[in-house]
């Protein structure tokens, strides 16, 4: 029988052990990404049914469901031309910054050829004074041996150096062709670029003049207070239930930061207040729980202070929404905006464009709804604002 020495003993336990290590490593991976991947789903399928139309309208109501579900197509595809228009607008500028250095390298080396060809003038000039019986006769008439052995140098010199600017003005007009070829290509690439920006913008303008047209049906089919009325509050209770699913998705933030901040915050979004915090509205039966502020489209919506993207969808009533955790309860909305940037699980830190204003979820005015939530209570936004 053969005996294990103590020293490979040990050698193999250990190995076990780290191999028994990476095994329960992996395992915890896995299981991490599963349960990601499951609270991904789950979210979706309470955000499905929180948007179900059924759920909250009589029979009566049903005919605003065709209208509100044309106005979500409306509002994604609005939120995919301004994703296409921003990273166009992106190319563009990358474009326009290499021409203009393209032509300032044009034009460098338009001076410098000119330059070159001056010197090879000078040198064909001064060649053919050194050349032939002048040069000869010069030569043989030194009495001097240093003077004749450095004319021989400066003439062999000479033409050396004529070579060399030769070669250097062949370089150039290299250079120059190449350059010259790389700017035409690019600038038939921008003019590209321009008809693609105009075309995306033209597209923007009709699918945002198509959604004035369904908002302002879904007006019409509100005829009564009544039915505004419940309209606004079966909104406020689907993000009500929204925040309710979020708030044990939160991760364990230390919002002291935030509550710090209180009253130094940048606003949102430059623009004036429309409705503000407990304004009333619905003929008085319920009132504001954020601000609504005024801002043409796509102006830039920034985070008022750094954290963790909660939710980032469409929700009936909301539009486009972006949901940020601030840590310890403390949370921020930005709603019926026209574009989002974040996804669910980005950082974002103060000043961040995190959307772009608009009028999505049927609003007929382009700005922004902001709330501060702390634990599900809506709180003052202009309290937490820098005045």
């Amino acid at each position: 029988m053969k005996v294990v020495s103590p020293n490979r003993m040990r050698v193999l336990l250990l190995l076990a052990c780290c191999a028994s290590l990476l095994s329960i490593a992996i395992r915890a991976d896995a299981a991490a990404a599963d349960n990601a991947n499951r609270a991904a789903s789950e979210l979706k399928k309470t955000l499905e049914q929180l948007n179900a139309l059924d759920r909250w309208f009589s029979e009566t109501e049903r005919k605003r469901t065709n209208w509100e579900k044309l106005i979500k197509r409306q509002d994604e595809d609005i939120a995919g031309l301004h994703t296409a228009l921003r990273a166009t607008s992106s190319r563009l500028t990358n474009t326009e910054e290499e021409l203009d250095e393209l032509a300032a390298e044009q034009t460098a080396l338009t001076t410098q050829r000119k330059q070159q060809a001056q010197l090879i003038g000078e040198h064909l000039a001064a060649a053919h004074r050194l050349t032939g019986q002048d040069f000869f006769k010069q030569l043989l008439n030194q009495e001097s041996p240093d003077t004749f052995e450095r004319m021989v140098r400066y003439h062999r010199y000479f033409s050396q150096a004529r070579i060399g600017v030769i070669d250097q003005f062949q370089d150039t007009l290299k250079q120059l062709a190449a350059t010259n070829a790389t700017l035409e290509e690019r600038s038939g690439e921008q003019s590209h670029q321009y008809s693609l920006l105009e075309k995306e913008q033209n597209n923007l303008a009709e699918q945002r003049d198509g959604r004035s047209q369904l908002i302002a049906q879904l007006d019409l089919e509100t005829k009564t207070k009544n039915e505004e009325h419940k309209r606004l509050q079966q909104s406020r209770q689907r993000l009500e239930e929204l925040l309710v699913e979020l708030r044990p998705r939160a991760i364990e933030l230390d919002g002291s930061a935030f509550v710090t901040a209180k009253g130094s915050l940048p606003m949102p979004v430059a623009g004036p207040v429309r409705h503000g915090f407990g304004q009333t509205r619905a003929n008085g039966r319920l009132t504001w729980h954020g601000l609504d502020l005024a801002a043409p489209h796509g102006t830039p919506i920034t985070a008022i202070f750094r954290g963790r993207v909660l939710f980032s969808d469409w929700l009936r009533g909301f539009g486009l929404l972006t949901i940020l955790d601030h840590g310890s309860g403390y949370m921020t909305l930005y709603g019926n905006v026209d574009v989002l940037h974040k996804k669910v699980g980005d950082w974002v830190e103060s000043g961040e464009i995190i959307a772009g204003a608009g009028n999505s979820g049927g609003k007929k005015a382009p700005g922004l709804y902001f709330e501060v939530r702390h634990e599900g209570t809506p709180q003052d936004p202009i309290v937490w604002i820098s005045r």
